[in-house]
């Protein structure tokens, strides 16, 4: 089985199998039809840091019998809405907010999206509003995604 090493931007390596990495489409796409494909040599990810490499990699591996995704095609005009779906225990699990901070998740949730792994992304957006969104009034929102020690300089 072939194993591909990430090289994260704290200059962390992890490995992952190619069976996962399929749950990629931007890791797929870099190594189809490339010197990669036998896993000899490490793929940057310049805007991920290891320990949400980690968590994705997990993921992927849990993930890694399921179909791999397919990129998105984005039409033109106004879009119906998306259908619901159902986030399966293990993913629930997985990204319980008693595991993850909002930081660490929003780090996940960016990664994810950088690294077009489509249904961890949507998993994450869909905790993220059930756990700290859903139901709660603007002023809490604002408390809660805008910490005070942000300072912003023009």
């Amino acid at each position: 089985m072939v194993t591909f090493r990430l090289r994260t931007n704290d200059d962390q390596v992890v490995e992952i199998s190619e069976e996962a990495l399929r749950q990629s489409i931007t890791l797929r796409s870099m190594v189809e039809g490339t010197d990669m494909e036998d896993g000899s040599m490490e793929i940057p990810l310049g805007e991920v840091d290891g320990d949400t490499t980690k968590k994705i990699v997990e993921w992927c591996e849990h993930h890694k019998k399921d179909p791999a995704p397919e990129p998105e095609v984005h039409e033109t005009g106004p879009r119906p809405s998306a259908p619901p779906f159902d986030m399966p225990s293990w993913d629930r699990q997985f990204l319980n907010k008693d595991k993850l901070s909002i930081p660490e998740m929003a780090k996940l949730i960016t990664a994810a999206n950088y690294l077009e792994v489509t249904w961890l992304y949507k998993f994450c957006c869909k905790r993220i509003f059930i756990d700290y969104i859903k139901d709660r009034p603007v002023a809490q929102l604002k408390e809660m995604f805008q910490p005070s020690d942000l300072i912003i300089q023009d």
